[in-house]
């Protein structure tokens, strides 16, 4: 379109206009001067001045006619401008491929073009005066659709219409918001078949990405020229250690995780396999943390057009567990005949330390057992007396030995004593294959002559009950076998040296708990009959229970919760009855150590019951006393529950006394 012609009529225009606004001006000046020069210059003047008036007046409605003119062919051609514009707008609307619509501020179509109607499926006349909200989701806030389409601003986005058939469909939409006021011009797109290729890939990858991360093998894909990974799953990291993101800094970095013995030989089959298309290895790699573990890989070419391989895909499977079963199984099979011996002697060895509850015989067979089973010139238990001191309970030399140790303390402080501490602290077995090395060992007292030194501590409970300590005057005559069988051994070891003593303290305890098992066999009785045969009514049983000098509580299994008490424990722990039934054992924090309890509802289960036990409470003082603890497991309307007794423990110099003399006249 040429707008140069319409710009030169402007012009020429304006220039009539100014032409005849001066004439004009000229004219009434002209006037002026007839009107008022004096008459002494005659008619003659004045008449002069009227024809030029005259003319002047007669060229201005010249100009101004010319003006009209002028103005009359530029509005034509305004007009056909005008016209020529909105063909070619009203051409491209109807014929783009794209839907274009024009609404109103209140959401009203006011003009759709034939692709919007084909789009949405709506005759003309059932969708221009319709309201667009017809095609919204009912699902979709209505509201914020309509925001899209009226907002202030541009805009873009997708959006989820729905035809009038039921049919939904997605549309890509730009709208301009007002670019006439209260109009809005909304272009749409259908892009439903690309949203559908979009959604169907979206899911393929996702099945495959699924697929990929939770199997347990690596899938992987390399560049068969470069050898660089492209890609693997989430398996990478379990089995190598190393995160997926260091290949994608390094895609070559993989190849630091071979094993340096395996190395050349991956490598090379992975160079052949660029060729071949096929690799089928098995190898180790070293993870981050210096383990070594074994893979085993399979790969397959992916070729091109022209058969070329430019791509190799496969799995690597963690074989670290069969690799190690293969090795242990041929161990197993070397070992069969040795290892049927250990456990017969291990088995005779546990039962003469767990059937013998005296402290001396069962110091004698672990000494025995042990001197058997790992030769050695001396074998010593010490036990622990407080934190850091211990006291040697019994010491036996290999029959065999004709040398004549120097005499070990009876007493050690571990605290000047760096092995010592260090096997008190940490609860684990130290083996000193020779102690040459070590430069503070000559200053061990008593065992400065041993070149060789295995100890292991006896574990019981979580604590340190004393030491397995075993000793050579040759340089490594200990092996890591040996310390295995000591390991072992040490741990029915330290469960008879922990029942020896209980039995002992039993022993003490026996004489000043006989008064009382009367009154407690005698509450067991009437709580076994009725439990039995409900034989016993509930007010003897009550009568029983009220009345008996013992601290008896009822507490449900599970929760530890109170459902009653007598007056003795009202006494003993200074806790009202109405404090205490409702509430749990923990919230209160009567024991001591609430674990404590929990080892005791297990040992209940399996036995039945649990017979003077020393524990610890705490009194609502906060007090805690030591306390002689049974209890029996008893149903009570269709509950679980815990009948126990607790009373005083005797003052621990009552059976620390004769500990101390026993540990003292040890040899």
């Amino acid at each position: 379109m040429n707008l140069f012609p319409s710009v030169r009529n402007q012009s020429a225009r304006r220039r009539l206009v100014e032409a005849g606004s001066l004439i004009i001006a000229f004219a009434i000046a002209t006037l002026g001067v007839a009107a008022f020069v004096p008459r002494a210059y005659g008619g003659n003047l004045a008449s002069v001045l009227l024809a030029l008036v005259l003319a002047a007046l007669c060229a201005a409605v010249a100009l101004h006619v010319r003006f009209l003119l002028l103005a009359h062919r530029a509005y034509g051609e305004t007009t056909r401008v005008l016209d020529s514009t909105e063909r070619e707008f009203q051409s491209i609307f109807d014929s783009t491929l794209d839907a274009i619509l024009i609404l109103g501020d209140q959401g009203i179509c006011l003009e759709a073009n034939p692709a919007a109607l084909a789009l949405f499926g709506t005759p003309r006349d059932e969708f221009v005066g319709y309201p667009i909200e017809q095609f919204y989701l009912p699902a979709r806030d209505s509201g914020n659709a309509r925001a899209k389409f009226l907002g202030r601003n541009a805009t873009h986005g997708e959006i989820e219409l729905v035809r009038r058939t039921g049919e939904i469909f997605f549309v890509e939409y730009t709208v301009k918001a007002n670019y006439l006021p209260g109009r809005h011009v909304a272009i749409l797109r259908d892009i439903s078949p690309r949203h559908a290729a979009e959604t169907a890939l979206r899911e393929s990858d996702e099945r495959f990405r699924q697929m990929a991360d939770n199997i347990q093998e690596i899938f992987w894909m390399i560049d068969a020229g470069s050898k660089h990974v492209i890609s693997v799953n989430a398996a990478f990291e379990i089995v190598t250690g190393r995160s997926p993101n260091t290949l994608r800094d390094n895609p070559a970095s993989y190849q630091e995780l071979f094993h340096p013995e395996d190395k050349v030989r991956v490598l090379t089959r992975l160079a052949q396999a660029a060729a071949t298309g096929q690799i089928d290895e098995e190898f180790r790699i070293i993870r981050p943390d210096r383990a070594v573990r074994w893979v085993s890989v399979h790969g397959f070419p992916v070729r091109d057009a022209a058969g070329f391989v430019r791509r190799l895909v496969g799995t690597a499977q963690d074989i670290t567990a069969r690799k190690s079963a293969e090795e242990q199984m041929a161990r197993n099979l070397a070992l069969a005949e040795s290892a049927s011996a250990e456990a017969d002697a291990f088995r005779k060895t546990t039962l003469a330390l767990t059937q013998n509850l005296s402290m001396d015989d069962v110091l004698d067979t672990l000494l025995q057992s042990l001197l058997k089973l790992i030769p050695c010139e001396s074998a010593r238990v010490l036990l622990v007396e407080t934190d850091t001191h211990l006291f040697l309970a019994r010491e036996m030399q290999h029959s065999e030995s004709n040398r004549r140790p120097p005499k070990c303390p009876a007493t050690l402080d571990a605290a000047d004593n760096r092995f010592l501490m260090q096997i008190l602290a940490t609860k684990a077995a130290v083996l000193l294959a020779d102690t040459g090395t070590e430069h503070e060992w000559q200053t061990f007292k008593g065992y400065s002559h041993m070149r060789s030194w295995l100890c292991v501590p006896l574990l019981a409970s979580g604590r340190v009950l004393g030491l397995l300590s075993l000793g050579d005057a040759r340089a490594h005559a200990f092996s890591p076998e040996h310390l295995r069988l000591a390991k072992s051994l040490a741990i029915p070891a330290a469960v008879a040296i922990q029942n020896a003593r209980l039995y002992e303290r039993a022993e003490i305890y026996g004489a000043e708990l006989e008064h009382r098992l009367g009154d407690l066999q005698q509450t067991q009785n009437a709580l076994w009959r009725a439990e039995q045969g409900r034989e016993l009514s509930e007010e003897r049983f009550t009568k029983v229970f009220r009345s008996s000098p013992i601290a008896f509580s009822i507490t449900t299994v599970e929760e530890g919760r109170f459902l009653d008490v007598n007056e003795a424990f009202e006494r003993r722990y200074g806790y009202l009855r109405g404090e205490l039934v409702g509430r749990t054992v923990f919230d209160i924090g009567i024991w001591q150590d609430p674990s404590e309890r929990l080892r005791m509802r297990k040992e209940v289960r399996e036995q039945g019951h649990v017979r003077n036990r020393i524990t610890r409470f705490r009194k609502r003082s906060g007090e805690a006393v030591d306390t002689f603890y049974s209890a029996d497991l008893i149903m009570l309307d269709g509950l679980e529950c815990f009948l126990a007794v607790s009373e005083d423990v005797p003052e621990r110099a009552e059976w620390e006394a004769p500990l101390a003399r026993r540990a003292a006249l040890a040899p």
